[in-house]
């Protein structure tokens, strides 16, 4: 069973260490936006993470822009679940 996304929420900052994640309402499919200094390095890893997030969480289908400041991946993986239940509930 899919979880719906119900809204826009976000978590985290832009400050230095952490990374802001942005969440809205998709209806088809699971669509993830990256920005990152690191991007080219570590952009498939991230992506890993955020969808191995949304899997645990049921979420199918959102769209999730993810602005990193160099955060590490329990980071992005805490900010993501968190914003992902603010757009759920």
């Amino acid at each position: 069973m899919s979880t719906l996304i119900k809204r826009c929420a976000q978590a985290g900052s832009f400050e230095s260490g952490d990374v802001l994640v942005h969440v809205a309402p998709s209806p088809e499919k699971l669509a993830i936006y990256i920005k990152s200094k690191v991007g080219p390095r570590f952009s498939s890893s991230m992506q890993e993470s955020v969808r191995a997030v949304a899997a645990e969480l049921g979420v199918t289908a959102a769209s999730l822009e993810v602005v990193d400041s160099g955060a590490l991946d329990f980071v992005l993986r805490a900010r993501v679940a968190t914003a992902l239940r603010r757009a759920i509930e």
